[in-house]
């Protein structure tokens, strides 16, 4: 069951239940060959912003908030990467798309390589921005660390105030981002978290057949991850943004967008 209204920059919000009493919350633009997105925990869809403002322009750019953040409902199931993976599946089925390109940010891009390895058939082609197979690095472990910590102590507000100031430009972003995760539910954050912590596709990354695409910033501490790409994936394209940390799709958006462009024309 879907419901839809108009909003600004003729964007279209709208709502779809997956399940019975869970409804996810997803915004397009633009027309054309669809461009999933899928954002990290505590955060929501406003972190693409600057991609649907400029990539509609060549693509159906569709954006969500995941099960129990933003504005989509939630169930009392436990959520894992696996879970995330299977409502892109329904959702998606949803709205009628059979295939699609798709991009994961951050620990998002975990549900993104889970997809394309086990829908293969619905994956035109993946990117990741600041994407790993596994978290095999103190510093990155420790992120996930203080990120979980932040949540169970009650100090999801915190967290939210973080995130919207590292990933805003203008203070416009950081609002929209700070109303997203502020609406996350902390159990639900909590199990991506956790999830994406312990999850590991590197064995299976060759079995993925489609294009893709891995983005890094130039200072980023999750870059070292390109390394264990190349050994699993020959045919994998990647591309270093200058003078960026992990936080690309806001704050470095003309070099994301630009080189997904690129990408994404000789597909």
């Amino acid at each position: 069951m879907t419901y839809r209204f108009l909003y600004r920059r003729e964007w279209m919000m709208p709502f779809t239940e997956i399940k019975p009493s869970m409804p996810l919350y997803y915004t397009t633009s633009g027309s054309g060959f669809p461009v999933i997105f899928i954002h990290p925990p505590h955060m929501g869809h406003h972190v693409f912003k600057y991609q649907h403002e400029v990539l509609s322009k060549h693509y159906q750019i569709i954006t969500y908030d995941l099960r129990g953040h933003g504005d989509s409902g939630n169930t009392d199931d436990h959520s894992t990467i696996q879970t995330h993976s299977k409502d892109l599946a329904l959702f998606l089925d949803n709205i009628e798309i059979k295939e699609a390109i798709i991009v994961g940010y951050s620990a998002g891009g975990s549900i993104a390589q889970d997809f394309a390895i086990k829908y293969p058939s619905k994956v035109k082609a993946l990117v990741l921005a600041g994407g790993f197979s596994e978290v095999s690095t103190v510093l990155l472990r420790t992120q996930f660390h203080l990120g979980m910590n932040l949540v169970q102590n009650g100090k999801s507000q915190l967290l939210s105030k973080l995130l919207a100031k590292t990933h805003k430009i203008t203070l416009e972003d950081q609002k929209l981002v700070y109303q997203d995760c502020i609406k996350a539910d902390p159990q639900t954050a909590y199990q991506f978290y956790e999830s994406s912590m312990e999850y590991k596709c590197t064995d299976y990354l060759n079995t993925i057949h489609c294009p893709v695409l891995l983005l890094y910033g130039q200072f980023s501490h999750i870059r070292s991850y390109e390394k264990l790409y190349e050994q699993h994936l020959p045919l994998m394209k990647s591309v270093l943004i200058s003078k960026a940390l992990h936080q690309l799709p806001i704050r470095k958006y003309f070099s994301f967008n630009h080189a997904l462009l690129n990408f994404l024309k000789d597909i």
